[in-house]
């Protein structure tokens, strides 16, 4: 997952002729002059509790401690509705989007965005399912089982199939209600709706931990803001504190039922 650095952040040319090895094929080529501005700035999907401000919380001091080790620039975010953060990168309105996490290499090729060179960290990701119809990971690689499962999760390839989350909100409620047989989810946020919402017949198990990334364009620009940003991951991890302010953001799984 982890790429080297080939090239030091102040040599732009260098930057500029490094192949994009993420990119979907079909991605349309960069004509545009390279822009070397060390300024970054990102798109972010609201997150209730970790990412509600852009100054504030458990992701905007991880953005800090990033900027720590990034001498060359400032590192700064505004939150934005998710469809328009994809929006924003794919026209290069912004140098790079979050959180996102990547499931394995080959999805990377398939997609109009690169991911970060270097991971902020793990996400773990939960089956959730009702009570009286416990659904559990094994279930959803039985493909004579999965084929008849009506799951809600984020909209890539899980290999299983599944229909997008629109509004977390109401999927738990649909699911605590019977009328889902699964929501596959990021642990932090699904449980917050769980714990709000007051949600007690749905059922928790554990499914997978993925890397936390950030995402950028297809182009000069995505390929330059992807180096200067996983130096300063990188950076941040060898000092130890990346991994602290990461733990604020998504823990490990807590194995509890509501």
């Amino acid at each position: 997952m982890i790429k080297n650095l080939m090239c030091a952040f102040s040599i732009s040319m260098c930057l500029a002729s490094q192949i994009v090895l993420g990119c979907d094929v079909n991605a349309p080529p960069d004509t545009s002059p390279l822009n070397t501005d060390p300024n970054l700035h990102g798109v972010a999907v609201f997150l209730p509790l970790i990412l509600e401000q852009a100054d504030q919380g458990p992701f905007a001091d991880l953005i800090k401690v990033i900027n720590k080790y990034y001498p060359e620039g400032k590192i700064s975010i505004t939150i934005k509705p998710v469809k328009r953060i994809y929006w924003d990168i794919i026209n290069r309105r912004a140098d790079f989007g979050m959180p996102t996490m990547k499931l394995n290499e080959l999805q990377e090729a398939t997609l109009p965005t690169q991911f970060s060179h270097e991971a902020l960290g793990k996400v773990t990701f939960v089956v959730y399912s009702n009570k009286n119809n416990i659904i559990k990971k094994t279930d959803l690689f039985d493909n004579q089982k999965a084929t008849n499962l009506n799951i809600e999760a984020p909209p890539v390839n899980w290999g299983v199939p599944v229909h997008a989350v629109i509004a977390l909100e109401q999927s738990m409620k649909k699911l605590n209600a019977g009328h889902l047989d699964a929501v596959i989810w990021a642990q932090e946020e699904a449980d917050y709706e769980i714990n709000k919402l007051h949600l007690n017949n749905i059922h928790r198990e554990y499914f997978n931990d993925y890397p936390d990334m950030f995402f950028m364009s297809c182009s000069k620009r995505g390929d330059f803001v992807n180096q200067a940003l996983s130096k300063a991951i990188k950076a941040a991890a060898l000092s130890g504190e990346l991994q602290k302010a990461h733990d604020k953001v998504h823990r490990s799984y807590v194995d509890w039922q509501p």
